[in-house]
């Protein structure tokens, strides 16, 4: 397995790893879409995932910036997985947040098409 496919499966345990498996995936491609798409956010899978304050669980004092799963969790399994999953269920989405924040969502969202739910997680790209 390559680097960029462990770093993408350590940060969807991060992100999502209570996630359904279907909502793994979508955390998966969203990572991938934003790195087929350089910008601001950088032009690789490792500086799409390392960018400050893009995924929250690789920013400095975040309590899952320190976390790595075990060999043995199910979860884990799951993530590692989502690499070879081909078909983009996000619709090209390069932006999510929990429906925790559906009272307050972030303010990026306002500018953002909505293209799917799955899991707990809503997804997003640019208008």
């Amino acid at each position: 397995m390559s680097y960029e496919a462990l770093l993408i499966a350590l940060c969807v345990w991060r992100e999502a790893r209570g996630e359904i498996y279907e909502a793994k995936v979508a955390v998966s491609w969203c990572i991938r879409n934003r790195a087929s798409k350089p910008g601001w956010w950088g032009t690789d899978i490792y500086s799409v995932i390392t960018k400050p304050f893009q995924f929250s669980s690789f920013n400095a004092g975040d309590p899952n910036s320190t976390k790595f799963p075990a060999p043995d969790d199910a979860a884990w399994r799951d993530c590692l997985k989502t690499n070879s999953e081909v078909l983009d269920p996000t619709n090209g989405a390069t932006y999510y947040f929990d429906r925790s924040l559906d009272g307050n969502p972030p303010r990026w969202a306002a500018s953002m098409e909505h293209v799917a739910n799955i899991g707990n997680l809503r997804f997003f790209k640019s208008a």
